[in-house]
C-alpha cells in the first residue's frame, strides 16, 4: 500500500511548522552548544541506566539504556541539522529551557515518523489518516514480523554491543584523502583527550558490600571542547568528523547517525560528547560508514579488499577441519561464482561472503537485508545448479533482521557471520539452529508471539500511534 497522498501534505505541513519554529531565529552558535549540553545530559541519563543494570544484573536494563541512546542520538542530531539548516549566525532569539527540551524532544519523534514513512514507502506499514481529531495510525502489521517483541528485545541487547571484525589495515585509502591509520590516529587521540576530562560515576561502596560486588563505576559524558588539526591528512579526517556548520536539505538526508559526525562546529570552535569520541574509536564501522557517504568509489576499492581478507580467515579454519578449499569459483552458462567452495567427501559446502556495514536506521536495515537477500537467493542457485549439499550467506558482522531471516529459514540459506566460521566449519548441518538462536529467533516460535506495545507521540499538532497488529480491512 503506497503512502496516501494525503500523508504527503500533512508530511509537507508539519517541515513548514518546524521550519517556523522561534527558536531557529536564536543565534546558530550559541543554540548547537546549548544543544550540545543538552544531549550530555541526555547521555548522563542512559550512562546512569547503564550503571544501574550493571549494578543489578538487570538485563531489561541494559536494552532500556541502549533504546533511550538510539533516541537521544536520532534526536539530538536532527535538533543539530534543523540548526544548522534554518539559524543564522546572528540570530538574536533567547530559547527557554523548556523550549530546547521540546525541540530535543521534537528531533526523536520526527526520527520516528521519517521512519515510519520510509516503511510505508516499501509496503512494510499501512497508515490510516482521521483529520478530525488529527490522529495518524500506523499498523506495522500482524504476529512473525520484525516488529515483535522478542525479536526486537533480542535485537536491543545484541546489536548496540557487536559490531564487525576489523578487516581493514592501517595503509588501506578508504577514501582518497585519508587511509584507515589516518582515521584511527586521530580518533584515538580524540578519545585520549576525551578520557581524560571525564569524570566517573561511582555505585556506593555500602550498597555494593551488601550486594557482595566489587566496585561498579562508569564514566561521565562530558562536552570536549577541541582544536581542528593544523597537518595534513589529520585536518581531513576531522572535517569530515564534523558536522557541516552550514547545511541544505539535500544534504541532511544523507546524514543518519550522530556518530558519524559526532564534532560540532559552534563558531569558531569545535565540541563533541566525550562518549562519542570514544565510541567512533574503537568500532571501525564508523570509519567505513564515514568512508562509505563521502567517497563511495574509493571506499568500494577497500571493501572488496575486505572480502578478500575474508576468504584468508575462512580457508584456514575449514581446512583444519577436513574440507578441500577453493575460492572465486566461476560457473559458467550463466556465469555465477562462488566466493568459497569446500568439499569433504560427499558434501560440498558454499560460502557468499558480504562485506557489509553497520545498520544505524531502519531504512539501513532494509537496505542491508536487500544485500542479503540477494546473496542468499545466489548461494541457494549455486546449490540448485551444482548439487551442493549445504550453503551460508557469511558477514562480517551483521546478523540480519526477521526479515531477511524468514527468507534464509525459507531457502535453507541461514546467515553467518566471521565469528560463526568454527561451528558452520565443525558442524555445518547443525549450524542453522545455532545461528538462529544466536540471531534471536527460536527454533520453535510460540503460536502468538508477543507483541510491542502501543506507542504514542505527539507532532506538531497530531498524534502519532504505533500499532503492532494487522491493518484494518478497511484499508
Amino acid at each position: 500500500m503506497p503512502v496516501p497522498d494525503r500523508m504527503r501534505e500533512i508530511e509537507s505541513e508539519i517541515d513548514a511548522a518546524i521550519r517556523d519554529l522561534p527558536i531557529w531565529r536564536a543565534s546558530r552558535p550559541k543554540l548547537i552548544e546549548s544543544l550540545v549540553t543538552l544531549y550530555r545530559d541526555a547521555m548522563e541519563l542512559v550512562f546512569a541506566n547503564f550503571l544501574h543494570a550493571k549494578t543489578f544484573d538487570l538485563a531489561e536494563g541494559y536494552s532500556t539504556a541502549f533504546g533511550l541512546e538510539s533516541r537521544y542520538r536520532a534526536g539530538a542530531l536532527w535538533t543539530f541539522k534543523w540548526a544548522s539548516e534554518y539559524c543564522s549566525a546572528d540570530g538574536l532569539y533567547e530559547p527557554t529551557v523548556e523550549e530546547l527540551v521540546d525541540v530535543f524532544q521534537l528531533g526523536s519523534t520526527y526520527e520516528t515518523f521519517v521512519d515510519a514513512l520510509k516503511s510505508a514507502g516499501r509496503g512494510d506499514i499501512a497508515i490510516a489518516i482521521t483529520d478530525q481529531p488529527r490522529v495518524i495510525e500506523f499498523y506495522e502489521g500482524g504476529s512473525l514480523t520484525g516488529f515483535d517483541a522478542q525479536i526486537v528485545e533480542h535485537q536491543r541487547l545484541t546489536t548496540p554491543t557487536t559490531w564487525h571484525t576489523p578487516l581493514t589495515d592501517d595503509g588501506d585509502c578508504v577514501t582518497a584523502r585519508w587511509t584507515a591509520g589516518d582515521y584511527r590516529r586521530v580518533t584515538r587521540n580524540l578519545a585520549s583527550l576525551a578520557a581524560g576530562l571525564e569524570n566517573t560515576i561511582v555505585v556506593d561502596a555500602t550498597l555494593l558490600a551488601a550486594l557482595g560486588k566489587p566496585e561498579v563505576s562508569i564514566p561521565q559524558p562530558t562536552v570536549v571542547w577541541i582544536d581542528r588539526p593544523a597537518i595534513i591528512p589529520d585536518c581531513f579526517v576531522f572535517d569530515d568528523l564534523t558536522l557541516p556548520e552550514t547545511i541544505d536539505s539535500k544534504s541532511k538526508w544523507k546524514l543518519v547517525s550522530l556518530l558519524d559526525t559526532p564534532i560540532l562546529q559552534v563558531g569558531n570552535r569545535f565540541c563533541a560528547v566525550s562518549s562519542d569520541l570514544k565510541a567512533v574509536s574503537i568500532i571501525d564501522d564508523y570509519m567505513l560508514r564515514v568512508a562509505a557517504r563521502i567517497d563511495p568509489d574509493t571506499y568500494a576499492e577497500a571493501a572488496t579488499l575486505r572480502e578478500e581478507r575474508m576468504i584468508t580467515i575462512c580457508r584456514p579454519v575449514l581446512e583444519r577441519h577436513g574440507w578441500s578449499v577453493d575460492q572465486n569459483v566461476i560457473y559458467k552458462n550463466p556465469k555465477k561464482e562462488a566466493d568459497i567452495v569446500a568439499t569433504k567427501g560427499a558434501e560440498t559446502l558454499i560460502l557468499q561472503l558480504k562485506s557489509t556495514l553497520r545498520p544505524e536506521t531502519p531504512w539501513e536495515v532494509y537496505k542491508r537485508n536487500q544485500g542479503l537477500v540477494g546473496g542468499i537467493e545466489h548461494t541457494r542457485a549455486l546449490l540448485d545448479r551444482t548439487n551442493g549439499s549445504l550453503g551460508f550467506v557469511l558477514t562480517d558482522g551483521y546478523r540480519g533482521d526477521f526479515r531477511s531471516w524468514a527468507v534464509a529459514l525459507a531457502r535453507q540459506i541461514p546467515i553467518a557471520t566471521l565469528d560463526d566460521i568454527e561451528i558452520v566449519s565443525s558442524d555445518p548441518a547443525v549450524a542453522m539452529s545455532e545461528l538462529q538462536r544466536r540471531v534471536g529467533i527460536p527454533d520453535r516460535p510460540c503460536d502468538q508471539p508477543a507483541a510491542i506495545p502501543d506507542r504514542e507521540a505527539d507532532l506538531m499538532g497530531w498524534r502519532l500511534r504505533f500499532l503492532d497488529r494487522p491493518v484494518p480491512q478497511a484499508l
